[in-house]
């Protein structure tokens, strides 16, 4: 008898917990890099010292997306059936020494480079053939970083940022990173100790701003639904709850519709439609004339009114 035989609820719930982890190392790394350039002029022989040094931790990151991209796909299998995880030949299978049964994590897995062939033959839809150059990619990458320590072998934060955000779009379509990111937050073993998540909010604003800035306006739109051409207002909520832990300005909420009187201010981050009164604001020298109905402020300059 074969016990302990995992959920594909459990295996998406694993690869969801790989890829906040792999994301918190590089977002870390992001904003250490945002907020020392706020108080001092950092030479860019410096900014690459400073990736340098984070090399190996980046690449760390990026074994951990991989091992969320294989536990993600093996959940679609066992929604299927768990048996199709189980490799090798019977007379290798482990036996049933005491007749208590056998733990189904003591049996050998299919090799990662074979999920993608048997998911899409136990599929009725296969894989995009884009997010299978995309795993194909991440696994060669993932095994050198394993197997070697080739010091021309270096990935970039924003590069996987991108493959974060691109696998878990493939992978999990329906979910949004940001709300992911935001209940890791929340769950997070300081919340245990401290019973404090309002500073949650306010990181949550902080790091998408710092991605929103580094992602081109097609990987905005095709990740957050946000045409990042657009003219971005600050959002108010995000302003409001960030002023809480930090002082930005979340500059990337957008009209919608995108109109002259459009009285709709969406933000992707707290995915939500702020009302908007269409008046000039009262800071003198600010043009805008968006202002927030709900926290007054000015979604231009950021100034409350009134």
């Amino acid at each position: 008898m074969i016990t302990d035989i995992p959920t594909s609820e459990e295996f998406d719930s694993a690869a969801k917990a790989q890829f906040d982890f792999a994301w918190d190392i590089v977002i870390t790394f992001l904003l250490t890099l945002d907020e020392a350039g706020q108080y001092v002029d950092i030479e860019q022989e410096d900014v690459d010292a400073f990736w340098e040094k984070a090399r190996q931790r980046i690449l760390t990151s990026l074994i951990i997306a991989q091992q969320g991209v294989e536990l993600a796909i093996k959940g679609k299998l066992v929604s299927h059936s768990p048996y199709l995880l189980i490799s090798g030949n019977h007379s290798e299978w482990p036996k049933d020494k005491d007749g208590t049964g056998i733990s189904f994590s003591e049996f050998r897995s299919i090799d990662a480079q074979d999920l993608i062939k048997v998911h899409d033959i136990v599929n009725g839809e296969k894989f995009d053939e884009e997010f299978a150059r995309l795993f194909e990619k991440l696994r060669k990458l993932r095994n050198k970083a394993m197997h070697t320590v080739d010091a021309q072998l270096s990935v970039s934060a924003q590069e996987v940022v991108v493959m974060l955000l691109e696998v878990h779009a493939f992978l999990f379509p329906d979910d949004s990173w940001v709300t992911i990111r935001r209940d890791f937050l929340n769950e997070s073993p300081a919340t245990q100790i401290y019973f404090d998540n309002d500073h949650v909010e306010g990181i949550v604003a902080k790091e998408f701003l710092t991605v929103f800035g580094l992602l081109t306006p097609s990987q905005v739109n095709r990740f957050f639904g946000v045409d990042k051409r657009q003219r971005l207002y600050i959002c108010p909520e995000c302003k409001y709850e960030a002023d809480r832990y930090e002082m930005i300005e979340p500059k990337y909420a957008v009209l919608r519709p995108n109109t002259p009187d459009s009285a709709g201010l969406y933000c992707f981050v707290c995915d939500k439609l702020h009302p908007v009164t269409r008046i000039g604001c009262e800071n003198e020298g600010c043009l805008g004339n968006v202002i927030s109905d709900e926290y007054e402020y000015c979604c231009t300059c950021g100034e409350i009114q009134g």
